[in-house]
């Protein structure tokens, strides 16, 4: 009970601080709505930020888009491109205007690149590009190496187009919607810019929030504060369903939850072993997960790829259970009697990271644990405030995550970010010789085919080495009060803007 009411105390707060600050706004006037999804920006400038607030607030967009039909690569801002060995020759988009009047031209176009590239070194290692050279509305790229992916990761919100001379405090981009304000702490207010290039937006004015608290995100709608949550919690869905006042909507994301493992922490020289790995593994119930902690709104998968995609492997069935998890741990040179592990005589006793942000995650941790514990392995469960920051830190020994991986149509995202050594996401510091050298291949391949065909291979290997522990993928949500038209779930909050054209409220 005392739980509870802190979280709804905890929930009156933030939604009292995310008031808005416009009478209109605030009484839910005709064409104005507003949204709460999960994080905040941690920065205003679009080629740095962390999270996609920027990009899918509909105020900023990019040179290519994905169709959220089919997730196949579209045009954006760039109508049109070709490659040739080095060469690649885009075509960008003709009439197109920023919110300030200027004209979007090549030139513009390059001067963000450049921007994107010399602000994020992630941009930079993503983009091998030799040299550019605009000519009004082409602009040719050079890069260093033949790359089939580089029109795919200009997917990346980081590469938004914006006016680089207009400041990044209030980004002028080229979308349906500008800013009006713009606080990371706060909300971001948005107004219909009547010029867009594709048409003139239904609503006049958004409001965007953001709460990490999934009760919080609920509580809102509940009140009459938000006309639209994204991903309300997966316990709360059903209850959502039979409330005749609101709308739910799932689809199947491009996100895995998963365990890392830490291969230069405390038990570097476990997670070493591949026995060990597999043991881990083993104690994990994936259709008990989908069934009970994601309440039936997931996957179970083996692998980073799942579905039916291009880059997907399909799931293999391997042994499970206490007793298969008890034969890796021998194998791995682990000591087991009566049922329990010991390691030199000692029981075993580690940590798992987890983050309250997407609230099955700490339910997944708490599977861990108790599973583990059926075989003497002692888990202690820790609560990260910053996940990636807390796993900066070599203190950890195995973390529930959330990575998207089947993004930009070929999973380069996660491959370069999760895979990669070095990689922004590859908190565990995975460093895998055979891994490695199929990403090699990856990013050298000649066409998209090829590369979709070493992408399944990666995901093949990652799963039979046991590289990490892949076990469920999300379904991604919202819930949106009736009257609200036009709304459609992404599949993830990276790659598709939340706040379109077409979006409406009664």
């Amino acid at each position: 009970m005392k739980k509870t009411l802190a979280a709804l105390m905890t929930a009156a707060v933030v939604l009292t601080g995310c008031g808005v600050s416009d009478d209109s706004a605030s009484s839910g006037a005709p064409h104005t709505l507003r949204l709460v999804t999960v994080y905040p920006a941690n920065t205003t400038d679009p080629h740095v930020v962390q999270t996609a607030f920027v990009l899918n607030s509909g105020t900023v967009e990019t040179l290519v888009k994905l169709d959220i039909k089919t997730g196949a690569l579209s045009p954006g801002l760039a109508t049109a491109w070709t490659q040739k060995g080095h060469t690649w020759q885009l075509t960008i988009r003709n009439g197109v205007t920023f919110h300030n009047g200027k004209k979007l031209t090549a030139q513009v176009v390059q001067q963000n690149i450049d921007r994107a590239i010399s602000k994020n070194p992630g941009v930079k290692k993503l983009l091998p590009i030799e040299s550019m050279k605009a000519d009004g509305q082409t602009l040719t790229i050079t890069t260093d190496k033949p790359y089939a992916g580089l029109m795919s990761e200009f997917i990346h919100f980081n590469t938004a187009i914006i006016d680089p001379e207009a400041g990044i405090e209030k980004p002028v981009g080229t979308g349906p919607f500008k800013f009006d304000s713009f606080n990371t702490t706060g909300a971001a207010e948005l107004s219909r810019f009547d010029a867009y290039w594709g048409g003139k937006a239904k609503l006049e004015r958004v409001t965007m929030t953001a709460n990490q608290d999934a009760n919080a995100r609920l509580l809102a709608l509940q009140s009459g504060e938000a006309d639209v949550i994204y991903r309300p919690s997966t316990e709360t869905l059903d209850g959502l369903k039979k409330d005749d006042r609101y709308t739910v909507e799932t689809r199947t994301g491009t996100r895995v939850y998963h365990l890392l493992f830490n291969y230069k922490g405390p038990q570097a020289a476990l997670w070493a072993k591949e026995p060990f790995r597999r043991g881990i593994d083993a104690l994990m119930d994936r259709p008990a997960i989908a069934k009970t902690v994601m309440s039936g709104y997931a996957e179970p998968t083996d692998n980073p790829f799942p579905g039916k995609t291009a880059i997907s492997p399909g799931q293999v069935t391997r042994p499970s259970g206490k007793e298969a998890a008890l034969k890796y741990f021998q194998q791995a040179g682990l000591e087991v009697s009566n049922g329990k592990v010991t390691s030199k005589g000692k029981p075993l006793t580690m940590n798992i990271v987890t983050y309250v942000a997407r609230p099955e995650l700490p339910q997944i941790a708490q599977v861990m644990e108790n599973s583990a514990s059926q075989v003497g392995i002692s888990f202690k469960i820790v609560t990260a405030d910053n996940i990636d920051e807390h796993l900066t830190s070599k203190e950890w020994d195995v973390a529930t995550y959330s990575a998207n991986t089947v993004t930009r149509g070929d999973g380069s995202y996660f491959i370069h970010g999760s895979l990669t050594h070095g990689g922004a996401q590859n908190h565990g510091q995975l460093d895998d010789p055979a891994l490695n050298k199929l990403i090699e291949q990856f990013n050298s391949a000649p066409n998209t085919e090829e590369r979709a065909t070493v992408a399944k291979q990666l995901g093949i290997t990652v799963r039979e080495r046991q590289l990490n522990s892949y076990l469920v993928a999300p379904m991604e949500t919202a819930a949106f009060a009736k009257g609200v038209t036009g709304w459609q779930t992404p599949t993830n909050e990276f790659e598709y803007p939340m706040i379109t054209k077409d979006l409406d409220r009664a």
